[in-house]
């Protein structure tokens, strides 16, 4: 995400800011690269679970711990499903995976709940989930 970004979801709130850019977002990167076989090795996977301790101690997500822990704790739920579907024989259960794999922007949501309320979550939220799927799809809806 970009700053300019961040600091419209946070509403410029400074913990928020760091939350999302410095923690959240590249906590949820490494899992995915874990998930994924590119973060491999004692040392990368290590460096991720020293990363969580420092996240789920952060003073942003303290202050909010009630709401950050359910969405974390749904949003792990759901990124299990999405790996255990993504190369399912299935087929709902292959689209359902490649709809909630941006399911991490939950949190964004949060976030910007916490800092604007829902309206501002609203005016956010519509803008996350399209640039989540266009980026990650083709022109076909090919996921990519």
């Amino acid at each position: 995400m970009d700053v300019k970004l961040i600091q419209r979801i946070c509403l410029n709130a400074p913990e928020a800011m760091d939350f999302l850019a410095n923690y959240w977002a590249r906590y949820c990167h490494e899992i995915d690269d874990i998930i994924d076989g590119d973060r491999t090795g004692p040392e990368k996977i290590l460096s991720t679970f020293a990363l969580a301790i420092e996240l789920y101690s952060h003073p942003f997500y303290l202050k909010h711990l009630e709401a950050m822990k359910a969405t974390a704790r749904n949003i792990t739920n759901t990124y299990a499903d999405t790996v255990a579907w993504e190369k399912s024989e299935v087929e709902w259960q292959r689209l359902w995976a490649d709809y909630h794999r941006h399911c991490s922007n939950e949190m964004v949501l949060t976030i910007a709940m916490i800092c604007g309320g829902y309206d501002h979550a609203r005016a956010i939220m519509p803008e996350m989930r399209a640039t989540a799927y266009h980026e990650h799809h083709d022109r076909e809806g090919r996921a990519v």
